[in-house]
């Protein structure tokens, strides 16, 4: 009977051990690997849309009387530049990203 209660909590035991130490070890098995370019374009879409809604905020502001026409050029000066900025950087990345892919073909055909 002691037999059976230490077989039992053994392989109870290994069963949670097992649930316990899946997420950290099995997550690679599980997640898929995302490529570092694709990430960063992800990221900069983002950001891209979150200026977006930010200069639509701004300029509703402007138009219910909350900024003063100068709060109002200054902002929307700083936030066009910030757009600009991501907007190239997005730009840049798709190039590279386009350039990437290319390659990629051309070692696939190699082999």
């Amino acid at each position: 009977m002691a037999f059976l209660v230490i077989l039992w909590i053994i392989l109870f035991g290994t069963g949670l051990l097992a649930y316990l130490i899946f997420p950290l070890f099995g997550r690679a098995a599980i997640l898929p690997e995302v490529d570092a370019t694709e990430a960063r374009m992800q990221t900069l879409s983002l950001e891209r849309e979150q200026s977006y809604s930010a200069l639509a905020d701004l300029d509703e502001d402007y138009e219910t009387g909350k900024l003063s026409e100068k709060d109002y050029k200054e902002l929307r000066t700083e936030l066009l530049q910030e757009t600009v900025n991501i907007v190239s950087q997005l730009e840049t990345a798709a190039k590279t990203d386009v350039e990437a892919e290319i390659e990629r073909f051309k070692q696939q055909k190699r082999k």
